[in-house]
C-alpha cells in the first residue's frame, strides 16, 4: 500500500493539533465539509480510523496516535532533508574569492567583476579588500583564489602576471603652479605638505616616494597619511598640501578644484599584477584567470604549452 498523499497527511496533522473541524478547516483555508472529505479519504486509504468523533468532540484513536506520530516524524525528516540539500547546493555553487587593494586601479576591478564564464553561469565572486602584504599572504594561504596586487614581491610559490604599469600622480589644487603643466616632478613639491597612503598599505611604493624625495633633496613641510582618497581631497581643499595617488584612483576624485598630474620619475611608476598560487590546480580558477587576462591583455600570450598561465607576456 502506498502512503497517503501529503495533502491528506497535512489535513490529519492539523486536525490532530486542533481536535476541532472548524478551527482546523480555518487553518487549512478550506471548508469544513472539504476537511471531513479529506479525513474520510485518508482513513479509507490506510484502512483504519484515525479519529473518533461525535457531535461534541474529536479524539485520536490509538492507531491514530501512532499514525500522527509517524506523520510528524516524516515531515521532520523531510524538513531536515531540505535544509541539508540547500546547504549542499550553496556549498557546491561555484565561488571564486578575489583580493584587491583599496588603492587598486578601478578599471582592473571593473574588468574582473565583468568576467563571465559560459560554463559556469552561476559563478559567484567574493571580493576582499586588504593591503598588499596581506593579499600575498592570503593567496599563499589559499584564503584567496587570486588577487590584483600592485608591486608584489617575488615569491617562487606565486605566479605573477603583469597587467599594467601606470604613473604615480600628484593631486593638487588647480591654482598650484605645477597644475599648469601636463606632467610634474617631485622636486616641485618641497614647500608643501604631502599626503600619502599608510606605509602598510603599499610598503614598496611608500618607500619609493620617500627615496625619490631624498634623492631630489626635497622634503614635505608635513607628512599626512590618508586611508580613503576623499580624506586627501578634504586636506587638499583646506590647503594642507598635495597627495600622491595611483592614476586610476586620482582620476576618480578629479573635479573643478582638483588637478591630477603624472610624475615624470620612472621609478615612481606603479605596476599591477594578477597573482595566484604557482600550484593552483583548480580548473575553475585557472579558467577564470585566463578569461580575465584575455579581456585586459587581448594581444598577449598568456598560456604555455601545458595550458598553464604563463609569465611570458
Amino acid at each position: 500500500m502506498s502512503p497517503p498523499e501529503v495533502r491528506l497527511q497535512i489535513a490529519a496533522l492539523t486536525l490532530a493539533e486542533e481536535l476541532n473541524f472548524t478551527r482546523a478547516a480555518d487553518r487549512l483555508k478550506i471548508t469544513q465539509p472539504a476537511l471531513s472529505k479529506q479525513i474520510a479519504e485518508l482513513e479509507n486509504r490506510i484502512g483504519f480510523a484515525v479519529f473518533k468523533r461525535n457531535q461534541k468532540r474529536v479524539e485520536l484513536t490509538d492507531a491514530g496516535q501512532v499514525f500522527i506520530r509517524g506523520c510528524r516524524d516524516s515531515f521532520a525528516i523531510l524538513e531536515k532533508s531540505v535544509v541539508l540539500a540547500r546547504a549542499t547546493h550553496d556549498e557546491v555553487q561555484p565561488l571564486i574569492t578575489i583580493g584587491h587593494s583599496p588603492y587598486a586601479d578601478p578599471a582592473l576591478i571593473s574588468s574582473i567583476l565583468g568576467t563571465h564564464l559560459p560554463l559556469y553561469p552561476d559563478l559567484r565572486l567574493r571580493m576582499e579588500s586588504m593591503f598588499a602584504l596581506d593579499l600575498a599572504h592570503s593567496v599563499l594561504a589559499a584564503e584567496l583564489d587570486l588577487a590584483i596586487i600592485t608591486e608584489p614581491s617575488e615569491n617562487p610559490h606565486l605566479t605573477l602576471v603583469h597587467l599594467a604599469t601606470v604613473p604615480l600622480c600628484v593631486v593638487m589644487q588647480v591654482d598650484h603652479p605645477a597644475a599648469r603643466r601636463r606632467s610634474v616632478s617631485i622636486e616641485e613639491f618641497g614647500d608643501v605638505g604631502w599626503m600619502i597612503f599608510p606605509r602598510k598599505a603599499h610598503p614598496v611604493i611608500y618607500d619609493r616616494i620617500l627615496d625619490a624625495s631624498r634623492q631630489a633633496a626635497v622634503s614635505p613641510v608635513e607628512l599626512h597619511h590618508y586611508v580613503g582618497p576623499q580624506e586627501a581631497v578634504q586636506l587638499i581643499t583646506e590647503n594642507f598640501g598635495v597627495a600622491f595617488m595611483a592614476k586610476g584612483i586620482a582620476e576618480q576624485i578629479r573635479n573643478s578644484e582638483i588637478a591630477v598630474r603624472p610624475l615624470t620619475q620612472t621609478s615612481l611608476q606603479i605596476a599591477s599584477y594578477l597573482v595566484l598560487r604557482a600550484d593552483q590546480s583548480s580548473r575553475l580558477v585557472n579558467e577564470f584567470g585566463r578569461t580575465f587576462l584575455r579581456k585586459v591583455l587581448p594581444n598577449s600570450k598568456i598560456e604555455d604549452a601545458s595550458g598553464q598561465l604563463s609569465l611570458g607576456l
